[in-house]
């Protein structure tokens, strides 16, 4: 069996690699058509702030090594231009033709360059191999560039924008939806990133277009300029499906390469796997692309294996994503509330501020995590961020998404514990008791500046649960004070004929006081989700996106 692979990226080298542990006797063929194999494309942007400091540490892999420890032929500048199906050859831009058994797409994307005037001058920079990377360290070298912009605020404009500030570059993002990191995260827990972003200095601009790129100024959908002296776009990435329009492939409606449970397209000879495809949702049932490392290495090795004869089938993609920013994590898992709206899923939602590890240790800063599930206690997506602790506590969501773990599993989850890692009762423990007293009717949440919130504050009274004291230094608006200690006694004053919102700086109390009084028989009783911390974090940056708006 002659097998040749077009694409050398990571998942061409994990198809390549793993079909060869699993046949010895296949030859093996991959065609890139760069200068470099299986670039660690994720780690570009700390070659460019300096954190890596050799290129060539971001090379997983060469051709002479492919061929010592695996016996493969990798061959690089090796364009493909065509595809013959019926004689089952591909055309080498000027090395002819290499004959096949079974190919395979892992071609990946490019980045997109959006149609706007000047986006081509030699100021503006996409990110997408070492080459490109390599443009920009040299312009900063040569030009030293003081202003610089991010067109694009997912998680490439924002790592972006952090390797540049780390270069004391003055650092604007551009993005033309509502908030940063659209997509992965809904607007209540990117208002706290966004608003770490501005503490560093970082402007972002948002429901804003870039019209045209000038010399030394960007014109914007506002008809305001603003300075810059380099621009990154990172406006996301589009399939490279040349060679696939030419060779009459199946493309499905997202624009990607449709493949069927063993990565085979519409030519059963042909496999596809990585950003050309599109995969089924696992959440959303619906058809996605996901341009994630991890998921096409995945793909990668359901090839190898459906062409080594072993039966592991793909069915569902589940979105996992993480980033660094500025010592913080942001990580989501699943899929958010505008992923759910839109396919018109039922679904409940808890927010809890908790702590990464023992109180009495230092260092112990405030993480926020949100909780998407159904009324079946079905888990559909996670969102938090913070300090420490939320990667493996979004991976172990992520894990109970995949297995069907659902709400009132996570309760009962035995997770390490020690001090410097987590309390006895784990977050994602305190999360499963939160979503079953929701699902059991005991406790209502309410998020803050939701339609929901909105309409309630109309006729509710609304009690602060924490000390005088506290009190009043900050409270809401028309708030009375009642502390959790002083619920029992003053049940009197609690009506029953309206809605009542508690609420607390983390929702905590809040929430201990609304069980109490839910056992009462008061159902009436609602909790501020998130408690005033998020409520005073979506209002400072619902407070900063007015400022930036009427500066424009």
């Amino acid at each position: 069996m002659k097998v040749v692979i077009i694409g050398g990226g990571a998942a061409g080298v994990t198809a390549a690699t793993r079909l060869r542990r699993l046949d010895e006797n296949a030859e093996i063929i991959i065609l890139e058509q760069n200068n470099e194999l299986s670039v660690a494309s994720c780690g570009l942007l700390y070659y460019l702030s300096g954190e890596v400091n050799d290129r060539n540490d971001l090379i997983n892999t060469t051709p002479e090594k492919l061929k010592q420890q695996y016996n493969i032929d990798a061959r690089l500048n090796a364009e493909v231009e065509f595809i013959n199906r019926q004689e089952k050859s591909v055309t080498i831009k000027g090395r002819g033709k290499e004959y096949y058994d079974k190919l395979i797409f892992t071609i990946g994307a490019y980045q997109l360059r959006p149609d706007i005037d000047g986006v081509l001058a030699e100021q503006v920079f996409t990110i997408r191999d070492l080459t490109s990377i390599e443009r920009v360290k040299n312009y900063i070298k040569d030009m030293e560039p003081s202003k610089a912009v991010i067109v694009g605020g997912g998680y490439i404009g924002i790592e972006a924008a952090e390797a540049l500030h780390k270069l004391k570059i003055d650092v604007s993002i551009i993005d033309s939806r509502s908030h940063i990191l659209n997509g992965d995260f809904d607007a209540d827990m990117a208002a706290g990133i966004q608003n770490l972003l501005r503490e560093k200095g970082i402007k972002i601009y948002l429901n804003t277009k870039v019209e045209a790129f000038g010399d030394k100024s960007i014109s914007l959908s506002s008809g305001h300029t603003i300075d810059y002296d380099m621009a990154i776009i990172a406006t996301g990435v589009k399939p490279d499906l040349r060679l696939s329009v030419l060779s009459d492939l199946e493309i499905g409606e997202t624009g990607g390469l449709i493949v069927n449970e063993y990565m085979q397209t519409s030519d059963k000879d042909i496999y596809a796997a990585g950003d050309d495809i599109e995969v089924i949702n696992l959440v959303t049932h619906k058809p996605v692309r996901m341009a994630q490392a991890g998921l096409a290495i995945k793909e990668a090795r359901v090839i190898a294996e459906h062409l080594a004869g072993i039966s592991h089938n793909f069915k569902y993609a589940l979105n996992t994503a993480v980033a660094q920013i500025f010592g913080y994590t942001a990580a989501a898992v699943g899929a958010t509330e505008e992923d759910l709206q839109a396919t018109g899923i039922e679904y409940e939602k808890i927010h809890l501020y908790t702590y990464p590890h023992a109180g009495y240790l230092p260092d112990n800063h405030l993480s926020l995590y949100k909780l998407l599930f159904n009324r079946k206690g079905v888990i559909l997506g996670a969102q938090g961020w913070g300090r420490s602790g939320v990667a493996r506590r979004l991976d172990v969501l992520a894990t109970a998404l995949i297995t069907g773990i659902r709400t009132s599993n996570l309760e009962d989850l035995a997770l390490c514990y020690a001090p410097p890692y987590g309390n006895a009762s784990d977050t994602i423990n305190t999360l499963g008791t939160m979503a079953g007293n929701v699902l059991s009717g005991r406790v209502k949440f309410v998020s803050p500046f939701s339609i929901e919130w909105n309409n309630l504050i109309q006729d509710a009274m609304i009690i602060d649960v924490r000390s005088p004291e506290v009190f009043e230094a900050e409270h809401l608006e028309n708030a009375v004070n009642i502390p959790q200690t002083a619920i029992r006694n003053n049940l009197s004053s609690i009506p029953q004929d309206k809605p009542v919102i508690l609420y607390c700086n983390r929702s905590i109390r809040a929430y201990l006081a609304a069980v109490m009084l839910g056992n009462r028989g008061f159902d009436n009783i609602y909790v501020l989700s998130g408690g005033l911390y998020l409520y005073n974090e979506i209002l400072k940056n619902q407070a900063e996106n007015n400022e930036t708006a009427t500066q424009l």
